[in-house]
């Protein structure tokens, strides 16, 4: 190829590049990687949902983000991060959560972010315990005391080693 070619390609290259618009994402929701029991057993099989946002009454909204797994058998599962192009501020909906399903009919709240401080994520992967014998509970993630929410699963900040 003739050096003036190649400079006319490059250009083309770098004006084109500048024209168009690289999607930017934010989370909405952190990795989640965990453990379903009922009492203390493993739970095998249970759909784990991480969701974007939720109605008042905890039903996922219908264009939500979401990222499902099947809990393998001990129980443990890995979902999410999710990202979205813009966030949702609305006050009747809860921003993130999690929830499971034994049969993937009847879903349970495992973990449903407050949604008056408006979907908190954040900035590092979570570890979820969740036993759906227990009753609902509110708590914040430990580790992040401002991502409040409620539910039957006890979320941490799963800290990063350093090298």
């Amino acid at each position: 190829m003739k050096p003036f070619s190649i400079l006319l390609l490059v250009a083309a290259v770098a004006a084109l590049a500048g024209c168009s618009q690289i999607k930017h994402t934010d989370p909405v929701a952190p990795q989640i990687t965990g453990t379903v029991t009922r009492a203390g057993v493993p739970v095998a099989g249970a759909h784990v949902q991480l969701v974007e946002a939720f109605d008042d009454a905890g039903t996922p909204l219908p264009d939500a983000e979401k990222d499902e797994a099947l809990t393998d058998a001990q129980g443990h599962f890995t979902v999410g991060p999710l990202y979205r192009k813009a966030k949702r501020v609305d006050l009747h909906t809860v921003p993130w959560g999690l929830r499971i399903s034994a049969d993937n009919k009847t879903w349970h709240a495992g973990w449903l972010s407050d949604s008056a401080l408006l979907g908190v994520v954040p900035k590092a992967p979570v570890s979820a315990m969740c036993d759906l014998a227990v009753d609902s509970k509110t708590s914040a993630i430990a580790g992040d005391l401002q991502a409040m929410g409620k539910g039957p699963c006890i979320l941490q900040l799963i800290e990063k080693t350093k090298r």
